[in-house]
């Protein structure tokens, strides 16, 4: 995690630092690992909780642990009930969409009251591989499959930041650190259910190609983002480079620069 953040800049040293703990053994194993970084690089850490009321007293027992563990770290924390479900129903979307939305309104109004630039999220390596290959069955091109950067603009705020230190580390790293430290977490059962087709690609696709195709899948997933996402972002500095002085004529741009400028153009319509 440390090289991650040396490596990219992402949590600069005196930031106030918004953590998005959802009480699962990867936002707590983050907590802890920042908490123990604190000091030395002068953050102030302040957790962030929100109670989706998808999975009735779970949801309770998963509030009331952030609170405590928060509290026994000399943290503040920020806690929020949103009614997930029903917002699904007003949008026509799925609950996994809504949640995702949901969760970072949450996470950018908690920010910009505690005046942090910078928000701290779990995702490590295996959540990237299972991304990119959702992003695959949909058809997306090279910004889609770069998948989660160490360091992106929060989707419900531009001005923000969204940082993750774990990007490059495995799950299994992650929960022998928690099972070696003692560190304590609440389990998700949902995250068994192969009703959600994240659950489908990390219980059933990804095994399947791990086991009949590509022993190493999760790490070759993530190097492919990675070669995908500084491809992509060329392709978007040539745009915007053009889109800046029109040269030379739109005809003679490479294909995926003249698709770029089209969907640039597009988000100021």
């Amino acid at each position: 995690m440390v090289r991650t953040i040396d490596r990219h800049g992402i949590l600069p040293a005196g930031s106030r630092i918004l953590v998005g703990v959802s009480g699962g053994v990867d936002s707590m194993v983050l907590l802890r690992l920042l908490h123990e970084q604190a000091p030395l690089r002068g953050w102030k850490l302040i957790g962030a909780h929100l109670n989706h009321q998808l999975r009735g007293r779970s949801s309770g027992g998963d509030e009331r642990f952030v609170r405590a563990q928060c509290k026994a770290l000399g943290l503040p924390c920020m806690v929020a009930r949103r009614d997930v479900m029903s917002h699904a129903k007003r949008l026509k979307v799925s609950l996994e969409m809504a949640a995702r939305d949901v969760r970072h309104r949450f996470l950018a109004q908690c920010a910009r009251r505690r005046k942090c630039r910078v928000i701290a999220l779990a995702h490590h390596a295996d959540d990237q591989a299972e991304l990119v290959l959702l992003r695959l069955l949909r058809g997306s091109g090279s910004g889609g499959l770069g998948g989660m950067g160490a360091c992106d603009p929060s989707p419900a705020d531009s001005n923000l930041r969204i940082a993750r230190p774990l990007i490059e580390v495995r799950r299994t790293a992650i929960s022998s650190y928690a099972q070696q430290m003692g560190v304590r977490f609440r389990v998700d059962a949902s995250n068994a259910c192969t009703e959600h087709l994240r659950n489908k690609v990390r219980h059933g696709l990804l095994p399947l190609l791990r086991k009949a195709y590509q022993p190493a899948i999760e790490s070759v997933l993530c190097r492919t983002a990675f070669i995908l996402s500084a491809e992509a972002d060329c392709i978007d500095q040539l745009a915007q480079q053009w889109l800046g002085n029109g040269t030379p004529p739109y005809a003679e741009l490479p294909l995926a620069v003249r698709r770029r400028v089209i969907q640039l153009q597009a988000r100021t319509i």
